[in-house]
């Protein structure tokens, strides 16, 4: 890449310390001209950053990481300031007028890329350690860029061409008289294909699940009024969250509130109650946004009182869990089934049960570990290369031609290929980057 590229690389906003950065075949004499002599590389300098008339726009420091051993594999200058925003934009407006340009969202790390220091999968996880919203997601994202998933996807690649292997020399020696040794082989292929399915089928269940810690969940209360959801919600924010009163139709909007439950990010959605006995326009208008709410929901919570129904007309494909509150008064009442749940919000009796509960109807552990906070795009390519080895199998178990394995193992690996080194377009990467913050 020919062009030199500029932008602030730390958030916008008054602080104590800004990082401008710069990177490409001219960032050192663009340093240069505003810090004086550069420090050795991986060195820090005092300097006064000047400005092109000679004026001095600020006092801090500079660093410069030398080609290819910086984060772009480009030369990379990196000037330290004073966190004020009139700062910066001198500084980045200096280094524009002596021939940079301003940098795209995500380039630096695009660079990086196209420069070989990281692999997609790795550049992708740069974005997601950003914006991580819990520990476990952060603890993921950072396992993803040190190159963890890239390493099994790379292990689970090299099994397929192992595979391969043995596949085109039974195609070479399928001619041959020892039809014993032939034999041999296409049980080894067996075997190979069986140990690749297995390989991606975990990548797969984990990656599922890393996506779902990457997005987080929508969990919608939906409940009559006065049964205790928002004491709920209060109850599992540990806060006061949610206006509790003893009044009917209290809650009268959506209240949102995302929680980090057992590593996932989890939105609660606090609903008005629904009931049938009002002709106020904004309770009914608070009843239609808890009914439409479900639509994005990936759990419903039927809440109510343990001595009372509740069977709301939602579509009954929606996943759910029943909720039965109050058990502080009524302690008669017990749990029947995994899908329902006894608990006290007010009190806080059985919330772990709660929480159990709703982990496992949305199909994934409490305590998650994963290597990897997995993109629709990984988890589309995973399921492709899936496919093409069951599709393999299938052929090998039917006594098929051994051709039509060998094409089905090649779709796989090229699959599995594209989500760490994928032979795509600038318009697609552009697609992919677009989704980090300017200075990365």
């Amino acid at each position: 890449m020919e062009e030199t590229v500029v932008a602030p690389a730390t958030p916008s906003g008054r602080g104590g310390i800004s990082i401008v950065r710069i990177s490409g075949p001219e960032a050192s004499p663009i340093g240069e001209s505003l810090c004086g002599e550069l420090p050795k590389p991986w060195s820090f300098k005092p300097c006064s950053i000047l400005s092109a008339g000679g004026g001095v726009l600020d006092s801090g420091l500079v660093v410069f990481f030398a080609a290819p051993k910086s984060y772009t594999g480009e030369d990379v200058v990196e000037i330290h300031c004073h966190g004020n925003p009139l700062i910066v934009d001198s500084v980045v407006a200096e280094a524009v007028s002596l021939g940079a340009r301003i940098a795209e969202p995500g380039e630096f790390t695009k660079r990086a890329f196209l420069n070989d220091k990281i692999d997609l999968a790795q550049a992708e996880s740069v974005a997601d350690l950003i914006a991580a919203q819990t520990s476990s997601a952060l603890i993921a994202a950072s396992s993803s860029l040190s190159g963890d998933f890239s390493a099994l996807v790379n292990k689970t690649i090299d099994g397929i061409v192992g595979v391969r292997v043995v596949v085109e020399a039974c195609l070479d020696f399928s001619d041959e008289e020892s039809v014993s040794v032939f034999d041999e082989q296409k049980v080894l292929v067996k075997r190979g294909v069986l140990e690749s399915l297995g390989f991606v089928s975990s990548l797969l269940d984990a990656s599922r699940v890393g996506s779902k810690m990457r997005e987080g969940l929508g969990v919608v209360i939906l409940g009559p009024p006065n049964c205790g959801k928002s004491t709920l919600l209060n109850a599992l924010a540990k806060e006061d969250v949610a206006i509790v009163s003893n009044t009917p139709g209290t809650t009268r909007d959506l209240l949102r509130v995302v929680l980090d439950l057992g590593g996932l990010p989890v939105e609660f959605v606090d609903t008005a109650g629904l009931h049938e006995n009002t002709e106020e326009a904004v309770e009914v208008e608070g009843m239609r946004r808890a009914v439409s709410a479900v639509d994005s929901a990936d759990l419903v919570v039927l809440m109510s009182c343990v001595d009372e129904a509740f069977d709301p007309p939602i579509d009954p494909s929606v996943r759910t869990l029943r909720v039965f509150n109050k058990i502080d008064v009524f302690p008669e009442r017990s749990s029947s089934g995994s899908s329902e749940v006894c608990i006290s919000a007010l009190t806080g009796e059985n919330l772990e049960g709660f929480i159990d509960a709703v982990f496992a109807c949305l199909g994934v552990g409490s305590g998650i570990e994963v290597p990897v906070l997995a993109r629709r795009r990984h988890l589309n390519f995973l399921e492709q290369a899936l496919a093409s080895l069951e599709s393999s199998l299938a052929v090998i178990e039917g006594g098929g031609d051994l051709v039509l394995v060998a094409e089905d193992l090649k779709e796989a690996q090229k699959f599995l290929g594209f989500i760490t080194r994928p032979v795509t377009s600038d318009e697609l990467l552009g697609d992919i980057f677009s989704e980090f913050c300017i200075g990365k």
